[in-house]
């Protein structure tokens, strides 16, 4: 009797450390689509400036441009609802003014094992996207 209850257990742990690593992994992957969605947004927040010196355009992201951007996007989608602990980490362009980054952060907290973790799993993504102009 002792054994089975000792095997009922032990699976019973298994089961619910599978279902909270499903959890975690379910909930990066939408974070990460959110993330995905919101770069590609503010990657089309550009600026166009035009070099008078040789007489060609270039776009230009700035950091600015790329946070607010980010902002709405995630303000119109309500992911601050759709997420426990929701913040964006990091919202800029890169140095070169081309590439657009995103850094979102979020708490999952799995229903079984949350006993023993009670502040839940921290979980960021981080997404690219570059902008350019072709003819």
């Amino acid at each position: 009797m002792i054994l089975i209850i000792g095997y009922v257990v032990i699976v019973l742990l298994a089961v619910s450390a599978t279902l909270a690593a499903t959890l975690v992994n379910t909930q990066a992957r939408k974070l990460l689509s959110v993330a995905d969605s919101a770069v590609t947004a503010a990657a089309d927040s550009f600026e166009v400036e035009n070099s008078d010196a040789t007489d060609s355009i270039r776009i230009h992201l700035s950091d600015a441009g790329v946070a607010a951007a980010t902002s709405k996007y995630v303000g119109d989608v309500g992911a601050a609802s759709r997420f426990d602990g929701f913040s964006v980490a990091r919202a800029g362009a890169s140095s070169d003014g081309t590439t657009a980054v995103v850094r979102l952060s979020a708490v999952v907290r799995p229903p079984i094992i949350g006993w023993f973790v009670p502040q839940g799993i921290p979980i960021s993504v981080e997404s690219s996207a570059r902008t350019g102009l072709t003819r």
